[in-house]
């Protein structure tokens, strides 16, 4: 969400939909609403590097006055408390949505602001309702104290209490390999699912590291650093884009957390030559045709990879397609010309990244331990039962699909998944007047939904192996198809098919509240208050993207350093300079 959209549609909110302003901006007519304009000046403030006191500004007051006299501002303490307000309304209405839910995923991860001595996690959870996933921010908050296995866990299971979520309805974690993380869903016996982007990236960025790749990556390095320093140029380039119809994102820097940024970095290189070598200060930046050559050979071989990385940072991604994924890249990296420098690190780099996944492939073993919930568990569970992919010849190396079955059997044994409208009431606990007879055949009633789950199984085998759903249809209308067939299963199904591939949400949150945080005006800013300044700028975050519809990753935030030097005199901070005021809420009518 941009400040100056947020501030224009705040200013028309309290000028009565009128629009006083409207000739300055082409007669545009705005859509009006009834919410509450001091909302869209919460999130404003809140998605911004403006100080609380700016609402005290006189200049400021005085143009909202113009606007509507009988609208009043907020003041510093009232936003606090409004911000207070926010997020109590926020956790009452998710401790709603989230009262029925059976079993749920948590994505979280850690952050540490660049001018604090501060640790900040977001977290999130992933549960199916209705057939169905849906997620749900449960906060972002500061860890107390250094960010260890210990308080990280104190800080998750501070949220599940805070929206009353039993710590046995959460199955695991889908995160990156940080040991605090690891070590805190190790003791806690919860299945842990590598975020399959950042595994990706690590192979983007080993292949990158090759030293003739290396010398080419330097070389669109320094051309996209020259066009993040020049606006001048850069202005230029871009006109000369937009005349040849040259789209997508041009080549600048992106973050250095970004995921297989090189890659990335490097195809926009290629996408936009023409425009580069058409701009004449960009000469010296430009490759002999030897190199180019080579570019454009390595974009083209990592193609599959990035399309992967693609994939997995979608919020539409299942993390029963990590397994299968990594078969692809994996045949797909043997394929290459092992002679090649390239060929050998893609293989090498695909095998050994994906042994992480199924290091439990010993022949020898009959079934899996539960008693440890390591990943490979989760993930071998929920590729079963994605019907897209159960039982697919080659996707497992050398583990058996009856491995996994006994997996599930003992799953179901220990959680004690009965569907009461196939199966009727509970039994009844045998009384001391029954006799013993009566008691031996209750006890068989009891255990009997054993060779149940293994009927569903051998029928869920016949009929994946008959017909299977779409490649691109969600696994989960499967399961809605056949909810009276198989009770067991598909609620098996709900509960492993509710976690996604990455921890990208978590990436694209820190992503918007870095740019806020990371800064050096908030590095005086108490922990409480910077955890409700946070989540009401990632409810901010999250309202536009259901605005807008899913929007792409990582564009509000990726500029580069010296682009952000660019704009930082038109954000208002300090000791307030109503000129620079003036001239940027001028700049913004006029968007």
């Amino acid at each position: 969400m941009s400040s100056h959209s947020t501030v224009w549609r705040y200013f028309d909110k309290i000028n009565g939909g009128k629009n006083a302003l409207a000739n300055s901006r082409g007669n545009r007519s705005q859509p009006t609403d009834k919410k509450d304009p001091n909302e869209d000046l919460v999130f404003a403030i809140c998605t911004s590097s403006v100080p609380y006191r700016f609402l005290k500004n006189k200049h400021f007051l005085d143009f909202c006055h113009k606007l509507n006299s009988d609208h009043k501002i907020l003041t510093p303490d009232s936003l606090r408390s409004k911000f207070s307000k926010n997020r109590s309304e926020y956790v009452d209405r998710l401790k709603k949505e989230l009262k029925h839910v059976e079993k749920a995923w948590l994505s979280f991860d850690g952050w540490e602001a660049k001018y604090m001595d501060k640790s900040i996690y977001a977290i999130f959870i992933y549960y199916v309702e209705n057939f169905q996933r849906k997620s749900a921010l449960l906060g972002i908050e500061c860890v107390e104290g250094s960010a260890t296995a210990a308080n990280v866990g104190k800080l998750v299971m501070r949220m599940l209490d805070l929206y009353c979520i039993d710590k046995s309805k959460v199955l695991g974690a889908v995160t990156d390999a940080g040991s605090n993380i690891v070590a805190f869903l190790d003791r806690n016996e919860l299945f842990h699912s590598h975020c399959s982007a950042h595994v990706l990236s690590l192979i983007i960025k080993k292949s990158a590291q090759i030293t003739h790749i290396k010398e080419l990556i330097a070389k669109v390095n320094r051309c996209a650093a020259f066009l993040s320093r020049s606006k001048v140029e850069r202005g230029k380039f871009r006109e000369r884009s937009s005349m040849l119809n040259i789209h997508g994102r041009p080549p600048l820097p992106f973050s250095d957390t970004r995921w297989g940024g090189a890659l990335l970095l490097a195809e926009a290189f290629l996408n936009h030559y023409q425009s580069l070598s058409a701009t004449p200060a960009l000469q010296d930046y430009l490759m002999n045709a030897d190199d180019l050559a080579a570019l454009k050979k390595y974009v083209n071989v990592m193609k599959p990879f990035l399309e992967a990385l693609n994939s997995a940072e979608s919020d539409n991604s299942f993390c029963s397609e990590v397994l299968v994924q990594f078969s692809h890249l994996s045949n797909y990296a043997s394929s290459l010309e092992q002679r090649s420098a390239l060929g050998r690190c893609l293989s090498n780099e695909t095998k050994s990244r994906y042994a992480q996944y199924v290091k439990k492939n010993d022949a020898e073993l009959s079934i899996f331990r539960y008693d440890s919930y390591v990943e490979n568990d989760a993930l071998l569970m929920s590729t079963y039962l994605d019907a897209r992919f159960a039982y697919l010849p080659g996707i497992l190396q050398r583990t058996r699909w009856e491995f996994i079955e006994n997996s599930i059997q003992l799953y179901c044994d220990s959680i004690h998944v009965l569907n009461q409208t196939a199966t009727g009431p509970p039994p009844k606990k045998p009384t001391l007047e029954e006799s013993s007879f009566s008691q031996f055949v209750q006890s068989k009633r009891v255990s009997s939904h054993g060779s149940s789950v293994q009927a569903e199984m051998s029928n869920y085998k016949a009929i994946v192996l008959s017909g299977r759903p779409a490649l691109d249809s969600s696994p989960l209308l499967f399961w809605h198809a056949h909810r009276d067939r198989f009770p067991i299963l598909q609620k098996m199904g709900q509960h492993f098919l509710a976690c996604t591939q990455s921890s990208a949400i978590v990436e694209r949150l820190f992503s918007v509240c870095g740019c806020i945080v990371n800064n050096s005006r908030r590095n005086r800013m108490k922990s409480s208050t910077l955890n409700l300044h946070l989540l009401n700028a990632s409810l901010a975050t999250l309202q536009a993207k259901n605005e807008a519809g899913e929007m792409n990753e990582y564009d509000e935030c990726e500029q580069s350093d010296s682009e952000s030097e660019e704009n930082r005199h038109e954000e208002i901070s300090g000791e307030f300079n109503d000129d620079i005021f003036e001239e940027a809420l001028a700049r913004a009518m006029t968007i």
